[in-house]
């Protein structure tokens, strides 16, 4: 059995409350991680519910992966986790996916597949556009980062999401 993948989503404004914004984005996430067999890790997303009655309490707001029942089935399976910064290194090689990646970590799609076969991943996502002490500490620290355009190009974070993982899926 292959190791899991685990794609992390950070709320890198540690001083905001839990948002609609938030809920949209989140909701776009859990159908690919239940698409293709991921963990969803959200951090620093204030959620004091347990993944199962957060899962359960947003759900019906959205239309969004079967009407939020794709996030409360990865709840269900064990496969949604919350957490806050900074982050337990008990979840493998942690990839930045920023269009601006350090280029002594720099990776690409093909090593993160490769890696796969042999040990837990992490892509976090989020870590671009606000550094607060925690993001530059979880940026420092992570083992490789990844630029999935190779272009420096930003993109949205359910664009990156999408492109990353059909990708991952395709090379598999």
């Amino acid at each position: 059995m292959a190791p899991p993948l685990n794609i992390v989503l950070v709320n890198s404004k540690t001083n905001d409350r839990f948002t609609d914004n938030h809920r949209r984005l989140i909701a776009r996430f859990s159908p690919v991680c239940n698409a293709y067999n991921f963990h969803l890790i959200l951090v620093n997303f204030k959620i004091k519910a347990s993944p199962l009655d957060f899962a359960r309490e947003i759900a019906p707001s959205t239309s969004i992966g079967n009407s939020g029942e794709a996030l409360v089935n990865l709840a269900e399976k064990g496969k949604l986790k919350i957490d806050k910064l900074p982050l337990k290194n008990n979840l493998g090689k942690m990839i930045i996916c920023n269009p601006k990646p350090d280029e002594s970590k720099k990776t690409n799609i093909k090593e993160i597949t490769s890696m796969l076969k042999k040990e837990t991943i992490s892509l976090i996502f989020g870590c671009d556009i606000k550094h607060n002490k925690n993001i530059r500490i979880l940026i420092k620290s992570s083992s490789h980062h990844l630029d999935i355009t190779n272009k420096g190009i930003r993109l949205s974070l359910d664009t990156e999401l999408g492109a990353i993982t059909t990708m991952i899926k395709n090379l598999k």
